[in-house]
């Protein structure tokens, strides 16, 4: 008995010692808009920033935003994204995706992939909610990096693409694959 007091005393003195030893982490508070964000590397995906959230995003250490709004939807926020990230010295890319004059393509997805060569740091993709850049994420990701689509959907199941309500209404599992 006196053993196992004497294992149990050593053990729990180690224990203190060692949790002493431990370096403390530094707690880091990031910018409330930059905690909603879906991370995949250093691609960010989330909806339209607010005005007070542009001041954050270059301390965040953003150095591009793509935007998938369109015209239509950017002239009804009265304020001007391009105009504030160039202040900040961020990149900025505006590809419209969403209406009739702004249709889903490959054009679309190519501009999009020319948008992210060479880019270093974080890159914030963003539409009114997240889900048209999600998707236009998830396309690059087949295209340019060699996914399947369910791989690239299941990457992005973040956003509420996947996995689709239907699945979970039929309690089955889908599968999409290229016709």
């Amino acid at each position: 008995m006196k053993k196992i007091a004497l294992i149990l005393t050593t053990l729990l003195i180690f224990n203190a010692q060692a949790q002493l030893a431990k370096p403390k982490l530094k707690v880091i508070k990031r910018p409330p808009y930059t905690q909603m964000l879906f991370q995949h590397d250093n691609i960010f995906i989330g909806p339209q920033p607010q005005y007070q959230d542009f001041a954050t995003l270059k301390a965040a250490g953003f150095t591009k935003v793509i935007n998938m709004r369109t015209p239509k939807e950017m002239k009804e926020l009265k304020f001007y994204e391009d105009y504030l990230l160039k202040k900040a010295d961020i990149d900025y890319n505006f590809i419209p995706i969403g209406g009739k004059d702004n249709s889903y393509s490959p054009e679309k997805l190519a501009e999009f992939a020319a948008a992210l060569e060479n880019t270093e740091g974080k890159v914030l993709l963003h539409c009114r909610s997240g889900h048209r850049a999600s998707q236009l994420w998830a396309a690059y990701l087949v295209k340019y990096k060699g996914k399947t689509p369910d791989q690239a959907l299941e990457m992005v199941s973040d956003m509420g693409w996947w996995p689709m309500p239907m699945e979970s209404l039929l309690n089955k599992k889908l599968h999409v694959s290229f016709e």
